[in-house]
Order: C-alpha cells, then sequence, then structure tokens
C-alpha cells in the first residue's frame, strides 16, 4: 500500500480548466502549464483568458481561482512560495534541506536547486508589494499611538552595497529599507523623505553620532527633532578615554612578554599533573575538596599544581567581570590586570603559609615572582592608574546618563527615560561637567587633563543632540535613547544569513539580497503580523492578495543591484580585453 501523500495526490496527468466569467466576451488566447502546489500537488492548467467584445477595451479577464494558486505565468505556487520564505528566511534553512522536506513530507519531486533559489527571491518580492500594502493601516496604527520615533541606520559589508533602515521604536517595525551605494548625506535624505511621505514625520529621529546622518536630517527633515544615541555617545567616549591607558598598558604586557610566560607554564603543570597520574603516583582531588565530597586527604604535589592552574584559571576569566556590554563598556584589559593583582596577593599568602608538611612546588615561586615584577613595572603602574581613572571618569557619566546595564541583553535595550527623567538627566550631565572642568583646571597631570579634556569635548560636542528640550510635554511617556533596536535588527538578518550557509563573509549576500530582505525580523513581531497578515498562516493569500499588484518579477530583480555613480560593474572590468576596449574607445 502506497503512502496516504501518494494516494491523495492528483493524478500526474490531472487537467483543470480556468476561465473566467464575464458577460458578453470572447475568448483571447489558452495557456497551458505545470502548476506544483503544496496543496494540490503536481497538476496541469488549461487557463482560458478573455476579453470584451468592445474591441476598444483591451482589458484581459483572467481566472481569479488560479490567480489564488500561482503567480500569472509561473510554475510554482504561491504556498510553495510561502513555505520556502519562511523556511529560508525565517528559519535559516538550506535550500538543499527544503528540498528534502518538500519531497519527504509533502510528496512532490525535488526542485531544482535554481527554481528554489528563484522561489525564495520571490517571497521577499511579494513581501515587499505586502508591506507597502499595509502602509496605511502601519501609519493608522503609529498615529494612533502617538510618540513617534524613529531609528534610522545603515549597515554594510566591506565592498558591498548600504543597507539603510528606518525603524520605529516603539512598536518596533522596520517601516522601510533601501538599498544604496554608500552612506551619503543625498541617498540619506532621499530616504528619509520618501520614509515621510509613506509615514508621515516623526515625532523624533535618533541616530549616531556621524556628521552624514545629522547633515541628513536637518537637510531632509528641518523641522523634526533628531537625536544622538546615547549608546553609541558612550561608546566613542569610553573608546577615547581608554584609547591612552589600554595602548601603555598592552604595550608593556607584551614587553614583558606574560601572556607567553603563563601559557608555557600551564602547559608545562598539565603535562606534569598527567605524567603523575599516568604514572598511578597521584589523582586529581581539587574538585571534590571544592565541591565538599572529600574531606579526608593529604596535601601533595599534584594538589599543588592543580591550586596552581585554578589561579590561573580564575585570572584569565577576567571577562566574567563584565556585565555583557562589550569594550569599552567593559574595559577587559582592566579587569586582566586587577585580576593579577589579587592573584599576586594570594600567591604571596600561599607562599607565606608554607612550610615542611605543605611544602610547594618550585614554580609557585616563580609565578608569583613573575606576576610581582608586572605589577611593581613603574610603566605598569602608570598605566593602570591612569586606565582607573579614565575608567572612573567613564563610570560617572554613564551613572548620569543612566545607561548602566540592564536586564540579561544590555546591547539591545533601548534605555528609556520618562520626560521628568530625562530633564532630570540633563541637568546632573550640566552639573558633572562643571565638576570636570574644575578637576581638570587643579589636576597636575596632563594625562589626567587629557582625560578630562575627552570628557568635555565629547558632551559639548553631542550636547544639542542629546535631549528634545520639551521635558514639560508627554510628562508619563517613555522616551527611548539608543539605536540598538535596529542595530540589533540588522544583527538578526545577518545572522539567519550566516547560520544558512556558514559564511562569517557576507559581501556576497548584500549584493545579492534585495532591500526587502531587511523586512524579515517584522514577521516575528506580533504587532506588525496582526497588522498585515492577521496571521502568518494566512500568508499563501496574502502573497495572493499581493501579487495582483505587484508588477513585473523580472523588473523587480534588475532593480536590486546599485552602483556607485560613474562606476562600472565587476564583470565588465574583469572582461580580459576591457584594457584593450577601453584605450581603443579612448
Amino acid at each position: 500500500m502506497g503512502k496516504i501523500s501518494d494516494i491523495s495526490a492528483l493524478p500526474d496527468d490531472a487537467e483543470y480548466v480556468f476561465e473566467s466569467c464575464v458577460d458578453n466576451s470572447i475568448v483571447q488566447k489558452t495557456r497551458r502549464r505545470t502548476v506544483i502546489s503544496l496543496k494540490y500537488s503536481k497538476f496541469r492548467s488549461i487557463e482560458i483568458a478573455r476579453r470584451k467584445k468592445d474591441r476598444s477595451k483591451t482589458s484581459t479577464f483572467r481566472s481569479s481561482e488560479l490567480a489564488a494558486i500561482v503567480p500569472s505565468g509561473a510554475k510554482y505556487s504561491f504556498d510553495l512560495i510561502a513555505f520556502v520564505g519562511r523556511k529560508c528566511y525565517l528559519e535559516g534553512c538550506t535550500l538543499k534541506s527544503v528540498n528534502a522536506e518538500i519531497e519527504k513530507r509533502k510528496g512532490l519531486s525535488p526542485i531544482p536547486a535554481s527554481s528554489l533559489y528563484d522561489i525564495q527571491r520571490k517571497f521577499l518580492f511579494y513581501l515587499g508589494e505586502l508591506h507597502r500594502r499595509a502602509t496605511p493601516e502601519i501609519e493608522a496604527f503609529l498615529r494612533k499611538r502617538g510618540n513617534v520615533t524613529w531609528l534610522i541606520d545603515g549597515t554594510i559589508e566591506p565592498g558591498s552595497p548600504v543597507f539603510f533602515g528606518v525603524k520605529e521604536a516603539q512598536a518596533g517595525i522596520f517601516l522601510k529599507g533601501w538599498k544604496i551605494p554608500t552612506e551619503n548625506e543625498e541617498d540619506i535624505s532621499k530616504c528619509l523623505l520618501e520614509a515621510a511621505d509613506l509615514y508621515g514625520k516623526p515625532d523624533e529621529i535618533l541616530h549616531d553620532l556621524s556628521e552624514r546622518m545629522i547633515n541628513s536630517c536637518e537637510a531632509a527633515l528641518p523641522d523634526c527633532p533628531h537625536r544622538v544615541c546615547h549608546y553609541h555617545l558612550c561608546g566613542d567616549l569610553g573608546r577615547d578615554l581608554y584609547d591612552a591607558p589600554q595602548k601603555m598598558l598592552n604595550k608593556r604586557i607584551r614587553a614583558i612578554k606574560l601572556q607567553p610566560y603563563l601559557k608555557n607554564q600551564r602547559s608545562s603543570q598539565t603535562q606534569r599533573i598527567r605524567g603523575q597520574i599516568r604514572d598511578g603516583n597521584a589523582r586529581l582531588i581539587l574538585k571534590d575538596l571544592l565541591s565538599g565530597n572529600t574531606t579526608d586527604f593529604e596535601f601533595t604535589d599534584v594538589l599543588a599544581r592543580e591550586i596552581l592552574l585554578g589561579l590561573h584559571s580564575w585570572m584569565l576569566d577576567y571577562a566574567n567581570d563584565g556585565r555583557r556590554q562589550g569594550f569599552p563598556f567593559d574595559p577587559y584589559l582592566l579587569y586582566f590586570h586587577r585580576r593579577i593583582a589579587k592573584i599576586n596577593a594570594v600567591a604571596k599568602s600561599l607562599i607565606a603559609r608554607d612550610n615542611s608538611i605543605s611544602k610547594l612546588p618550585r614554580v609557585f615561586y616563580g609565578f608569583s615572582e613573575r606576576l610581582e615584577k608586572y605589577l611593581a613595572d613603574p610603566v605598569v603602574d602608570t598605566a593602570a592608574n591612569l586606565y582607573e581613572k579614565a575608567f572612573d571618569i567613564f563610570r560617572r557619566i554613564r551613572e548620569v546618563l543612566r545607561m548602566d546595564a540592564k536586564g540579561p541583553s544590555p546591547m539591545r535595550d533601548s534605555y528609556e527615560l520618562t520626560s521628568r527623567g530625562r530633564k532630570d538627566v540633563r541637568e546632573s550631565l550640566n552639573d558633572l561637567m562643571e565638576q570636570f572642568g574644575k578637576s581638570g583646571r587643579n589636576c597636575s597631570s596632563s594625562e589626567e587633563l587629557a582625560l578630562y579634556n575627552i570628557a568635555l569635548s565629547h558632551v559639548g560636542k553631542y550636547r544639542q543632540y542629546l535631549f528634545r528640550g520639551d521635558e514639560e510635554k508627554n510628562a508619563g511617556a517613555s522616551f527611548v535613547r539608543t539605536t540598538n533596536a535596529i542595530e540589533s535588527h540588522w544583527g538578526s538578518g545577518k545572522r539567519l544569513r550566516r547560520q544558512t550557509h556558514g559564511r562569517m563573509k557576507l559581501a556576497r549576500d548584500f549584493f545579492a539580497l534585495p532591500a526587502e530582505y531587511m523586512l524579515i525580523p517584522n514577521l516575528n513581531n506580533p504587532v506588525y503580523v496582526e497588522l498585515v497578515f492577521g496571521s502568518l498562516e494566512k500568508l499563501p493569500e496574502k502573497l495572493a492578495e499581493a501579487g495582483k499588484t505587484s508588477g513585473s518579477y523580472s523588473s523587480w530583480c534588475k532593480r536590486q543591484h546599485p552602483l556607485n555613480t560613474g562606476r562600472l560593474p565587476i564583470k565588465t572590468i574583469r572582461s580580459e580585453a576591457f584594457i584593450d576596449d577601453l584605450i581603443e574607445l579612448f
């Protein structure tokens, strides 16, 4: 007995006639084609197109029933397009695995890889049309909710066009995306104007510290308040504050060759322990001792070396002191230095307790001497003190701006504040800058003075773009202060591509993918799904609706490769006769 899917499938030679019922019309043409669908399997369609007898009216009437199943002139149905699109772009499946699933679960013959590639691009084509059709509903929703904040940003891979986008902060809806040759003011301004035509002017725009972003906002939407991302400001400030001490400390660590010494010591001690265990002279007990599973033991040479490796492990786990925000919010080199100082104190304490009963191996003394030599180095001491001062200045600014890590994913946090909170932050920041000004005038160290000047310079440069100045309005509302949401949007799209093909570099993807690809994360947004689809289960029929107004797929494909002005396509440049042709043309 065959599979149920095989039994229920239509016969391979099944043919169905699709004809529109239009009064006072005549047959214009008849088209035959094979249609492959997940719901209807494989069948032959005979579509009879009709037109009015009055030849002055050239409108062609096609079967609405067939149009709801498959795009005009196409072979693969809307439900297959929806299935492939969701598998490839939402779940990160490869075309090969998608094909296998279609064959296994849906009972269809394998689809050529080139056709699957075309199908997944058609998914983006129709998704873009659906998004455009839903623009009035999205705009009405945002206006009704109020306090519309745009997050604008661009992302790029080396040698590829820029994906530029606008995302609404509160609803988390990606409103519009573009592919532009470079992140330049002219193209960004055009994008902002187009978005404003579609969704109206926002109440506020948030962007990074780029002058191009600032100039583009002022050129395109001069009456719209625009602000810089507080997270970007802190990141830029922290990098500049840490630059001098980071370089000093890192250079000295390399000169002393501390890390190679520690690495060699771990390797040699591991080999020493393995040899003693292999000879049957000892066993590992430190883990059991720390967990309380063993109380009766004898202090052995192996245990001492285990303790030494334990000190190494704790010292190298310095990244755990961070708050998952990355550099410069987490200055890992400073954390490493602090742990060296802590371990050195512990090692000296253990050596001081050494006696004839629990004799420490000589390697302990060498370990302590090397750490002591590092900490006693005058350059290391100067660099570490300067690093601590930079860390303190950065910490105080972050506390005033209320940019301390929150939750398990601080790099994605919007760090919202109420209007009252924004007013308090602005006043506290002004007071802190006055304190820094006084401290800078009173300090005797030129290096420390440079740190204060860096803080004053950064805050002074962007002060006018930090707050709106209308904190009394919408007193109970919360306002987003970072562009982390759109940064996460880019990251989500890139992560899916890497998951799909396993390549770290995405330049090829960025060349091939259309701007509509960045709409994909919207499908994980329940608000967006409700507005545009109702539910993702209705995706095939929604794609069919989009097919009525989407226009030509081939024309859409030709628009997906923006070039920098005046630059030739790579294919033309790589032609063997390119130089000769160029000289002859000249």
